[in-house]
């Protein structure tokens, strides 16, 4: 059995509102990435902030991440929309690929990462 993963914390749950959405700065995989936390259908995800079709951020081109009708997180490049509850690409274009998911939690009135590929980055 592996060792729980360390639990990283990210913000209080009221903080994150129903449709609302923060970025945070991790370390994953030994890399310094872009990660995005959501709150969709009362459930929090997290992704690493990176489209599919082009290693560009969604947000890269207007602060935003949920489509218009808030369904849908959608990249604000090509208009790529994903699945808010799995990552999973819902265009033709890239249809069935995911965004890169990274393991949060919700517990004791936080929001916190739970996955052993995720680091705090050491600031200095």
């Amino acid at each position: 059995m592996s060792p729980e993963p360390p639990r990283l914390p990210i913000c209080p749950s009221d903080a994150l509102d129903e449709g609302g959405w923060l970025k945070r700065t991790i370390v994953f995989e030994g890399r310094t990435e872009e990660c995005l936390v959501l709150r969709h259908a009362g459930q929090v995800q997290a992704y690493l902030n990176r489209c599919v079709h082009m290693p560009r951020a969604l947000d890269c081109e207007q602060d935003m991440i949920f489509d218009p009708s808030g369904r849908y997180l959608r990249c604000s490049m090509h208009g790529i929309i994903y699945a808010p509850d799995s990552g999973t690409s819902l265009s033709v274009m890239c249809e069935g690929e995911r965004l890169k998911r990274v393991a949060i939690i919700e517990a004791d009135d936080m929001i916190l990462f739970a996955d052993h590929r995720v680091a705090l980055p050491v600031e200095g």
